[in-house]
């Protein structure tokens, strides 16, 4: 029965696993059972939810601006992303915008000056 499955596709939307597992450390609320979201994904769909839309993503990350018509898809605002950087094991600094969401837990993030470099587990 099993031959008749096919490929799983899987989509993380979270941080590298390290980030992930440091944030329990930074009193974020089970950061390694939550649902992650990167805040560059989300609201781009925020219109098609009518959760409002049109928000720049660096006008939301640099002003922490947050409009009360944008929110999370439990209902309530989007929490305001604060700046955490994280010092791996290789010396190298990542910066990340990190919130989480007071109802359901889930965890928005984008990542800070290494915008589009990826971490391994390794640093």
């Amino acid at each position: 029965m099993s031959s008749q499955l096919g490929p799983i596709e899987i989509d993380c939307d979270a941080p590298p696993y390290p980030v992930v597992k440091a944030c329990e450390r930074l009193g974020f609320h089970s950061p390694l059972d939550v649902r992650w979201c990167r805040i560059s994904h989300f609201l781009p769909n925020c219109g098609e939810r009518g959760h409002g839309g049109g928000i720049s993503l660096w006008m939301w990350l640099l002003s922490k601006i947050r409009p009360q018509d944008i929110t999370c898809t439990c209902g309530v605002p989007l929490p305001i992303l604060d700046w955490y950087t994280f010092t791996f094991l290789s010396g190298k600094d990542l910066t990340y915008h990190l919130g989480q969401c007071s109802r359901c837990r889930t965890i928005f993030w984008e990542e800070g000056e290494t915008l589009g470099r990826e971490v391994t587990e390794d640093e």
